[in-house]
């Protein structure tokens, strides 16, 4: 059931991400840089988030991370960048908005981010597993 919920949330937050930018139309474009295209990162972290926790919904309670690979994240990875990269190509045709490879590049920073914190967790549980059986 959880699983479910997780991919339900998923597609909520996918469609949200390629509505919001026809409703939020900046008429001043001509920025070179753009402070607000940081906000990729957080965006697309999250949505790593929740489709790993769809795809792998046992990895939160799992005992041990012997069972974890860490090549399961590239499906969630995988798809989490090619909603980014279609979310530029969709960009090009909003007024005010043009498809950027700097965006879809902070989208998988994003992305790193969660998979890296996700590796850290789990190396750092299987640390805390044998220190357990040690005692």
């Amino acid at each position: 059931m959880i699983k479910q919920i997780l991919f339900i949330l998923s597609a909520i937050y996918v469609s949200c991400i390629f509505i919001l930018p026809r409703l939020i139309t900046q008429q001043s474009m001509e920025q070179i840089w753009n402070p607000y295209s940081l906000l990729h990162i957080p965006l697309y972290g999250v949505l790593m988030v929740l489709l790993t926790f769809a795809f792998l919904p046992n990895l939160a309670h799992a005992k041990s991370s012997s069972s974890f690979k860490p090549l399961s994240l590239l499906l969630p990875g995988g798809i989490a960048t090619f909603v980014g990269v279609l979310d530029e190509v969709n960009q090009i045709f909003i007024p005010y908005r043009d498809a950027s490879i700097t965006d879809v590049l902070l989208d998988m920073g994003g992305i790193v981010l969660v998979v890296l914190l996700i590796l850290y967790w789990q190396k750092r549980k299987k640390g805390n597993g044998s220190l357990e059986k040690v005692h």
